[in-house]
């Protein structure tokens, strides 16, 4: 097929080659209204350049490439100019704070009664050392002192209590970590300590 380089010949292949270009384009990912405007910019541009057809051998491959290569160029220029307003990606990436977390686990009642729970199931023992550790702040040394207890069964107890508040947590809350539930720890020994 020879296509002379005329208005009549460029908007023949139009009509022709438009159905082609479109799933060419759709394949591509590109979307119906947007695909519409590339392609009457793609023949305007055929026009502008004033291609003589009769040098090349097969002219609907050729525009079926050069229409490729458009869409290529297209969306690598796309790409390219696009920016990224950071404050709206910062608010909805924005990761939580150590202290908003807190205060919404502070406010979820029924994560506090799991942790209640959880805290009542501990050995005596244990309850009495995680108390001083987390409720009172006492160090290791202060516990022992305070307990009369060795530095190594205050170790061995909180590492039990730990273990079995790790264990029975995590059976219940998977979308928490542990540590921002041990942090809550302090709060259930309060309410505890206040309801007796």
């Amino acid at each position: 097929m020879v296509i002379e380089n005329t208005y009549s010949d460029v908007e023949n292949c139009y009509n022709s080659l438009r159905p082609q270009f479109i799933n060419i384009g759709l394949k591509m990912g590109y979307c119906m209204e947007e695909l519409h405007d590339i392609i009457n910019q793609f023949f305007l541009d055929i026009l502008e350049k004033n291609i003589d057809f009769q040098t090349v051998n097969n002219p609907q491959a050729y525009l079926s490439t050069a229409f490729r290569r458009k869409l290529i160029d297209h969306h690598r220029s796309a790409a390219k100019n696009s920016f990224v307003d950071s404050e709206r990606y910062a608010e909805e990436h924005a990761e939580p704070t150590v202290q908003e977390i807190l205060e919404q686990l502070h406010s979820n009642t029924e994560l506090i009664n799991r942790i209640r729970s959880a805290y009542k199931k501990l050995p005596h023992r244990c309850r009495k050392v995680i108390y001083l550790k987390f409720y009172e702040g006492l160090t290791t040394e202060q516990i022992a002192e305070k307990t009369g207890l060795s530095k190594r069964t205050v170790y061995n107890n909180l590492f039990e209590g730990i273990k079995i508040l790790r264990f029975e947590l995590s059976q219940k809350e998977t979308g928490v970590q542990f540590a921002a539930l041990i942090s809550l720890v302090p709060l259930v020994i309060s309410v505890i300590n206040i309801a007796k």
